[in-house]
Parts: C-alpha cells; structure tokens; sequence
C-alpha cells in the first residue's frame, strides 16, 4: 500500500475533527441527491470499503442514524459500496445546512471556526489529494476542477501559514505543498499523526545521511588538499637536490626536507612532531613553502 493510501486510511479511520462539518464536505467531493415521491434521499458511492465505512460512521455521529449500506460486485473484481441516507428529514436538514456552510457560501475565513477549516482539508486530501512517499520525495496535492474550489483550498492552507502553490493544469486546478516542514504541518492539522511521524522519520535519516555526505566530502577535499600540496613539497626538495641547492641549506631545513622525502604523506602536524625537540605546524609549514619558493626562483 502506497504512504498516501496508508495515510488516508489513518485519517478515516480516526474520530472526525467535525463530523457534521466533514460530511457536508463529503457531500460536495462525492454526494448526489435524489428525489423521490417520499421526499429526499442522499446518496454516497465509493469503490473504497474504508471511504464506505467512515461515511456511514459520521452520519452516524452527527444524527444518531443508521443509513443504508449497500455492496455490489462488478465485472472486474470492485466493489460499488453505496451509504444512502433515506430519511428524508435528515436529507433535507444536512442540504439545508450545506448550503450555508462555508465552502458553498463564501465568507471570511477569518470568521470559520478552526475545525471546520480542517474537516475541510482533510476531506479535499482524502477525496482529492495525495503525497508522495518521503523516500521518493516530497509533494502533496489536491486537485479541483474549478478556479474558485481551488482558491477556497489555497486560502485555507494559508489560514495555517502552509503557504500553498497554485498549478493550473488543462482540466483542473491543484493546490499543491512541496516543503517538507508544511508537508509535515498539513499531516499535523488533519491528525495523520503516524503518517506524519513515518514523514519525520525519513526526514531526520536524510539528514543524517546529507550531513555524513558533507562531513566525507570535507574530508575527502582535506585529504586532496593535503596531497597535492605534499606532492608539490616533494617535487620542490627533489629539485632542489638535483641542483645541488639542498645540500647548502640548513640543518633544520634539511631535516624537515628529509623527513618530508621519507613521508611524502605524512600531515604539517605529524612532520613536526617527527623532529627533535618537536616542532610546530607554522615553523613546518614556512618551511615546506620556503622550498617551494626556492625552487620557483630557480
């Protein structure tokens, strides 16, 4: 199962924020309404059994009714599940309402209660959205077929500062996060706590990985640095010997060229501690560059 499938999943699965709120919102993503000599009836189809169960349950909670539950097999292996709410009154009570909610009645969202902001960004991602799996990277979207929808969840997100992104494609519109840190606030706001922990979790071992990287990059450039420059000691001294310049130097010059020859590898520090009495890194290293001045002169 995909992280996106197993995150809804999660979310449906756990007590609504709002439950007469989410389904007014579930009405608009998937509902139809139909009429009939004994009044109204609303109707929810889904080929998820999980989508099926939450919808039931959250009638459920908000009317203290049991709508009807219905399954049929298709030709090709799916299942239709269907939640009917029969009772006219109740139909006629939730569309009433509906109508002065606010993703079908623009208002201020100033003015929108908290939870109703996230019974609505829960249900556009569980009808609407999905995220990439962190270890592929990170992208959540919702789409919506129309500009004002899309605006409606793009003013949304900003409630929570998630700073969402509009992207107009040919038949729809998506609103999409692709900075972890609001990918994790989004999880956090619709109460994907495990999904957001396995997010976190991802997160901190690239991290981890990326700051390891770094660290053998930096030593790895240390390391080139120091052999390069060694080398170039190495050839400056074998220069210098080959125009009978070194034998004229120094004693202490001639020792460090010496043990230089001999640890053509060796760091500033190790030279110096290899002299007697030891040395310091500045004295080596004024040292191995006098050589190399020597030789450029030359």
């Amino acid at each position: 199962m995909s992280f996106s499938k197993r995150c809804k999943k999660e979310v449906l699965k756990k007590e609504p924020i709002n439950p007469l709120a989410e389904l007014m919102c579930v009405l608009d993503f998937i509902g139809s309404i139909r009429i009939s000599n004994s009044g109204y009836k609303i109707v929810f189809k889904t080929y998820s059994n999980t989508e099926a169960r939450y919808i039931y349950n959250i009638i459920k909670d908000a009317y203290k009714y049991s709508s009807t539950f219905e399954i049929k097999d298709l030709n090709n292996d799916d299942r239709l599940f269907t939640v009917i709410i029969e009772e006219s009154k109740i139909s006629e009570d939730i569309m009433d309402k509906s109508s002065n909610f606010f993703i079908n009645n623009p208002r201020d969202l100033e003015d929108v209660s908290f939870d109703d902001i996230k019974s609505f960004l829960k249900t556009a991602f569980v009808f609407k959205g999905s995220v990439n799996d962190p270890q592929r990277g990170y992208n959540l979207e919702i789409s919506s077929n129309d500009e004002n929808s899309a605006d409606l969840l793009k003013k949304s997100m900003e409630i929570f500062e998630l700073n969402p992104k509009v992207n107009v494609k040919k038949d729809s519109y998506v609103v999409y996060l692709k900075d972890s840190d609001k990918i994790s606030d989004f999880l956090a706001i619709i109460e994907a706590n495990k999904s957001l922990f396995e997010l976190e979790n991802v997160r901190a071992m690239r991290s981890i990985r990326n700051d390891i990287n770094r660290q053998t990059n930096f030593d790895k450039a240390n390391i080139d640095r120091t052999v390069n420059a060694s080398l170039k000691q190495v050839d400056a001294i074998n220069y210098l010997i080959k125009q009978n310049e070194f034998q004229k130097l120094s004693d202490d010059m001639i020792e460090i060229g010496n043990l230089r020859l001999e640890n053509p590898y060796a760091s500033i520090e190790e030279l110096g501690a290899m002299v007697k009495p030891a040395m310091s890194k500045s004295k080596v290293n004024y040292r191995l560059q006098k050589f190399i001045k020597m030789a450029e002169d030359l």
